[in-house]
């Protein structure tokens, strides 16, 4: 990275630092102060993430995600993954995943669920993966609505000419709700469904 584009960051990084001390002094410690600082040290991690400095920026995600910020514990998520700062460990990147998830965070659940789905640091099972689309589904993620809907309509990978007509019907509102949040690929799979013969 260029010395330019890193003195512009490091830049920002202050200008921020110094609204979030001029806002302690002003209003004292609020929770809007406490989500200000966060941000700052996530764009801090982010910054050095992207630099390449990985050791670095796992100890301020680490930091953050001991203070339940289930942001820093997604990116902790995919460093495990991806062997960025530690060596890559799926196991442990499913147990990041599993944290943000049960903060009730949706990217969180629907990754955590892909995780599930493809078996990765977790054993493989279709039915837990559809657990968590369905609570990232239910707050309106379209990604989390088209992937139970197809889950549902394919009865956990079973087959589409497997599922039942609860899970069809099922499937059909799931696909209808991520065709409405515009997911790409749910309205020509939901024309597909429809046009199969009611089991």
């Amino acid at each position: 990275m260029n010395s330019l584009l890193r003195t512009t960051l490091l830049l920002i990084i202050l200008t921020l630092l110094c609204q979030v001390s001029v806002a302690d002094e002003v209003d004292g410690f609020t929770g809007r102060d406490k989500a200000s600082r966060e941000a700052v040290e996530s764009l801090e991690a982010y910054a050095v993430y992207k630099m390449g400095q990985y050791e670095e920026a796992l100890t301020i995600w680490l930091s953050l995600a001991s203070r339940n910020n289930p942001s820093a514990m997604i990116n902790l998520a995919n460093m495990a993954e991806q062997g960025q700062g530690a060596p890559r460990d799926l196991k442990k990147a499913a147990e990041w995943l599993r944290k943000a998830a049960n903060l009730n965070d949706t990217r969180g659940q629907l990754q955590l669920g892909l995780a599930y789905e493809k078996g990765l640091g977790v054993e493989r099972s279709p039915q837990i993966a559809a657990e968590w689309f369905q609570k990232a589904a239910e707050q309106g993620d379209s990604t989390a609505q088209f992937n139970l809907g197809v889950m549902l309509a394919t009865n956990y990978g079973k087959g589409i000419k497997s599922c039942s007509p609860e899970q069809q019907k099922e499937a059909i509102k799931w696909l209808e709700a991520a065709a409405i949040g515009g997911h790409p690929d749910a309205k020509e799979f939901l024309e597909m469904l429809k046009a199969l013969p009611q089991n």
